[in-house]
């Protein structure tokens, strides 16, 4: 059996040796495309699991008659201002 050493010589075919490079390329070029496509994939779930729990806030926000917290804030300072309209309007009535 030979001894194998830095100054062992292989003989190889060119025609082998390009194919076995080609070969290494288009498998590392296909394994990047698949990490890729992974990644996007995921980025893709992460956006959507935010906007289902955004949704899924916003149901739990939304009150019985379809009034949001907001909503009845703002109708009690409607109702405030037309109960101080009203008084102001029968001040008026009874100066005059």
């Amino acid at each position: 059996m030979p001894s194998l050493n830095d100054n062992t010589n292989i003989t190889i075919p060119i025609r082998n040796l390009l194919a076995l490079v080609a070969g290494t390329a288009i498998a590392v070029t296909g394994y990047f495309h698949i990490v890729e496509r992974l990644t996007m994939l995921e980025h893709d779930q992460s956006m959507l699991i935010r906007d289902v729990e955004a949704n899924s806030q916003w149901i739990v926000d939304w009150e019985k008659d379809g009034l949001l917290p907001a909503d009845i804030i703002q109708n009690n300072q409607i109702e405030f201002l037309q109960e101080r309209v009203k008084k102001i309007e029968s001040e008026i009535e009874d100066d005059s």
